[in-house]
């Protein structure tokens, strides 16, 4: 991938007069009209590509005039005297000429002038060449997706099955059909230690319940950021110079686990799941979570195997990871994981032991979490432990909580801590999918709130609901959605499956939601902002973000944005996306695209 640097121009000098008549080339000409002003510009590079950082140098015969530029087309205008910087239109096409205005600031000392000036602009060159249909609807006044298809996956393999999911009544039988694929997890870290927020994707391949003899392993893809705006993959990021794979690699989280100043990755193990199509057989055999640690080469290994497993080194007993968080719940300054409802304890380097008192009999106690975070809400300095459960409980004449805080008592023992019901959702007991969850302080207080993602079991993952949870100041959350986030568009009808991201959005130095979802149905979008007024109080906005790429053979309904993710691409305005166009497919492949959507105004 082409690294982009800063463009630098040199001074090439042409005059356009104030009356739209043209300059002579010499600023020495002694025929020259004093009272016309001749506008000069540096000259563009021959090659500019889409969002490209340039630098524009203007002057005249009139050495005390000052110039602005404007443009629908360019971003994030910068001057310094008469040098201009911005980055450079957006495009889709091979190349595409656009006009720039320059214009003089009439003074004493400077006339009225004005000259239009074009820059030509080619795509960036992303690994998979894309063409969209709906070039027109990939913008708004704050948002433009740029890079279309810089990372991706293209699945030829199929299988032969007949697939009941979610229940026994919901079979449909398929014969060489091509799996599907979703980029199911993605999130952000510093995987270089260059200071830029770079993304790792944890894939998907549906569906997942199929026999172990058809299944395919999913890639996990470390995409870098160039700082201007553009992302790549660089194979030498990975030890041995390929992505890992993983049969089910489901919830990811980023910290550095090995105290090196580089950001590692963990990925919890939804094992692998077969399910017959009689329901004769239906069950998870346990894999290995998977662990990325950085080295001092610059690269990351596979060093799974860290993770003390006391199952015959092929996976935690749990088996079946849903969630994955990580914190400090001990005090001793590195960062644990809480995965399957068992407490891995890192000894600092990145090598995991089970914990004593949160292990596999806890887990049997307990089962697998959905949903689970490690967060001081006490303000101890010792990280506490939540889990939410599952909605097919069949323990609730002894355990009906719906989900669980370990509140620590300044120790870090956990068996002396206390046990905390968490507020249940909207719906009814045991009915409830709590998804995801993200702690932040929302309201400003010094304490750690939290935000859950919330769906329906029946229909089946329908509603997105968002709960906000805020601290009391002693670690006890209460539910205040009611009067907090009071118009849940998409609570009825949409699919709700995903992520949620609590992240200043807007620059204003409060959190906000981003809530990632996909739904092929409706027409709201599954990338969903919502924009905290800095009191803890959020309101949805729905109509600044752009829509999907479209293309020829894209089997969907909906045009609104799938799922993605908060990033810093550029270190400009607000915080930029990552989304996906989601799986789309003809005959013999199924595909799904990355691409950025770039902050283009941050007055929203």
């Amino acid at each position: 991938m082409r690294k982009r640097f800063h463009i630098l121009a040199s001074l090439l000098i042409i005059m356009l007069s104030s009356c739209g008549g043209g300059g002579n080339s010499s600023t020495n000409d002694i025929n020259q009209d004093p009272q016309i002003l001749n506008i000069y510009t540096s000259p563009f590079p021959s090659e500019i590509y889409s969002y490209d950082p340039v630098q524009l140098n203007i002057s005249s015969n009139y050495p005390n005039c000052v110039f602005n530029v404007t443009s629908p087309y360019i971003y994030w205008i910068e001057k310094s005297n008469n040098e201009i910087n911005f980055n450079a239109p957006i495009t889709f096409l091979d190349n595409e000429t656009f006009p720039i205005t320059i214009s003089s600031i009439m003074s004493d000392l400077c006339p009225s002038g004005q000259k239009i000036i074009d820059i030509s602009v080619q795509k960036t060159n992303t690994k998979f060449s894309l063409m969209p249909d709906n070039i027109e609807e990939l913008n708004t006044e704050f948002y433009s997706i740029n890079d279309l298809g810089f990372g991706g996956i293209e699945i030829t393999e199929t299988f032969s099955a007949t697939i009941c999911y979610p229940t026994p009544e919901d079979c449909i039988s398929y014969v060489d059909q091509v799996f599907g694929q979703d980029a199911h997890n993605m999130t952000t870290g510093d995987f270089n230690g260059d200071g830029f927020d770079d993304l790792v994707v944890a894939w998907a391949i549906f569906p997942h319940t199929i026999d172990e003899d058809q299944k395919i392993p999913a890639p996990i893809h470390i995409y870098l950021n160039d700082g201007s705006g553009h992302m790549y993959e660089d194979m030498s990021i990975y030890a041995n110079g390929d992505y890992p794979t993983h049969p089910f690699a489901y919830r990811v989280v980023v910290e550095d686990f090995n105290s090196d100043g580089v950001d590692d990755i963990f990925a919890g193990s939804m094992g692998e799941s077969v399910r017959y199509e009689d329901y004769s057989q239906n069950y998870i055999k346990p894999y290995p979570h998977l662990l990325l640690l950085s080295n001092s080469q610059g690269s990351f290994e596979d060093k799974s195997s860290n993770i003390e497993d006391q199952n015959n080194e092929e996976g935690e007993n749990c088996g079946f990871a849903h969630d994955a968080s990580t914190g400090d719940f001990d005090g001793d300054g590195d960062f644990d994981i809480y995965a399957c409802n068992v407490l891995l304890v890192n000894n600092g380097f990145g090598e995991f032991s089970t914990h004593e008192y949160i292990n596999f009999e806890w887990f049997q106690l307990h089962m697998s979490p959905m949903s689970s975070l490690v967060e001081d809400l006490n303000n101890d300095s010792f990280a506490d432990l939540m889990f939410w459960n599952f909605d097919n409980r069949h323990s609730l004449d002894f355990q009906p909580e719906e989900g669980t805080i370990l509140l620590s008592n300044g120790t870090p023992n956990i068996s002396l801590w206390t046990k905390i019901d968490l507020p249940k959702g909207p719906f009814e007991v045991n009915r409830n999918k709590y998804n995801h969850a993200a702690a932040g302080d929302v309201n400003g207080d010094g304490y750690k709130d939290i935000v859950v993602a919330i769906t329906r079991d029946d229909p089946y993952y329908e509603g997105a609901y968002i709960q906000i949870l805020i601290n009391d100041q002693s670690g006890i959350l209460i539910d205040e959605t009611s009067s907090r986030f009071i118009d849940q568009v998409r609570l009825e009808k949409h699919h709700g499956e995903g992520n949620i991201y609590l992240k200043d959005l807007d620059n204003d130095g409060d959190l906000d939601i981003f809530h990632s979802t996909r739904d092929f149905e409706n027409d709201t979008s599954g990338a969903h902002i919502a924009i905290n007024d800095g009191q803890g109080n959020f309101i949805s906005n729905e109509s600044i973000l752009p829509k999907k790429p479209i293309f020829n053979n894209f089997w969907g309904t909906s045009t609104s944005l799938m799922k993605g993710a908060p990033i810093n691409l550029d270190n400009k305005g607000c915080l930029d996306l990552i989304s996906t166009s989601d799986s789309w497919s003809s005959e013999n492949v199924s595909k799904n695209y990355l691409f950025s959507i770039l902050n283009t105004d941050c007055s929203f």
